[in-house]
């Protein structure tokens, strides 16, 4: 759904009198109420950027529907964002639109989906949720916008139930999964530093994930630095893991800001962390199944009669966000033979 549309009128059959069942005949929606997008609201939008509403600046597959800022600026509206959200939005679209993001691969079996994270000073501004229950429900802009990320992609990309999507079980991180670094609350440098942004820029990144995996700390034995991190890298290898049997591939984990003091005091730096993660991932081939063991070593996995997850530290990406409790988040990542997975990182455009 890209254009404004007349709204339908309050009848037995549409007792909400607010659009929803003429979204969901048309296939409009990801089940959930929607706001209408009138002409009125999607201006207000257009307003907070710099852009030509109705160029044509990508064709979002799998569908190769035209994307322009108009088209994104209803999808925003009608998945409930306010217009102070939509520079994010537009830069969430361009992230997705890159190619080292292979956006038509997520038609695949598996429960794929991007995964936003915003760094910088429009957290602030749009009132995001980086603390504690950042990745749950109750905060406006952390669910609208990653809201209106799917919506764009079902109604331009085509990413609909029963469309061109054709995931095995689908997920529920695919209503909305979008969050904010808590950059204020952590002894780590951003993420967007991290990747050469300046600190008071805004960026918002999208990773490729497969699903959510909750780590507890044990309670009652090593918690040291180096005890947690072998625990953390320990949970995320297992012979499930199908990402394991993929190409270059990467792995997220968010970080609480309590864990990482904890590792900051010990001298544990962002970049020392990922190493000792990496080598703690490292399972020998025993481990393994003997018919894995061929189809790991033509994907590159085996080295020295170990299985590594991802091929390089670098390949894991760190953010901290969270409440109290020593608590981690890992996003298995997932990636195709041609496309080596990475994050893509786009600065958000205020308009002055």
């Amino acid at each position: 759904m890209t254009k404004t549309v007349d709204v339908p009128v309050s009848s037995a059959e549409n007792p909400y009198d607010d659009f929803f069942q003429y979204a969901v005949d048309n296939h409009w929606t990801d089940g959930l109420p929607v706001i209408p997008p009138t002409a009125e609201r999607i201006e207000r939008f257009l307003a907070t950027v710099d852009r030509d509403p109705d160029e044509v600046f990508y064709i979002m597959p799998p569908r190769k529907g035209p994307c322009t800022i108009r088209g994104i600026a209803a999808n925003a509206v009608m998945a409930g964002c306010l217009p102070e959200y939509f520079p994010t939005v537009v830069a969430a679209v361009e992230a997705i639109a890159d190619p080292l993001f292979p956006l038509g691969t997520l038609v695949g079996l598996r429960p794929e989906t991007p995964f936003f994270m915003i760094n910088g000073p429009v957290r602030k501004h749009i009132d995001l949720n980086c603390a504690r229950g950042a990745l749950g429900p109750g905060w406006r802009s952390n669910a609208t916008i990653g809201r209106a990320m799917r919506l764009v992609m079902i109604n331009i990309g085509g990413f609909s139930p029963g469309g061109f999507a054709r995931t095995c079980f689908a997920s529920p991180l695919q209503y909305t999964f979008c969050t904010g670094e808590d950059e204020e609350s952590s002894a780590w440098e951003p993420f967007h530093v991290e990747r050469g942004f300046n600190a008071d820029q805004s960026t918002i990144s999208v990773f490729r994930v497969t699903s959510y995996i909750g780590l507890l700390a044990p309670l009652d034995w090593d918690q040291s630095p180096e005890g947690l991190l072998q625990h953390t890298a320990l949970s995320m290898v297992s012979l499930g893991n199908t990402a394991l049997y993929a190409g270059s591939l990467s792995a997220v984990l968010l970080f609480n800001p309590e864990r990482v003091q904890l590792l900051a005091d010990a001298g544990i730096s962002k970049a020392k962390a990922k190493e000792m993660i990496f080598r703690y991932t490292l399972l020998p081939t025993s481990f393994f199944r003997k018919s894995d063991i061929p189809f790991l070593e033509n994907k590159g996995r085996v080295k020295d009669g170990k299985v590594s997850l991802v091929d390089t530290p670098e390949d894991i990406y760190l953010g901290v966000l969270g409440g109290t409790g020593i608590h981690t988040v890992y996003l298995p990542g997932f990636s195709h033979e041609q496309i080596p997975h990475v994050p893509v990182t786009k600065v958000i455009a205020q308009k002055h």
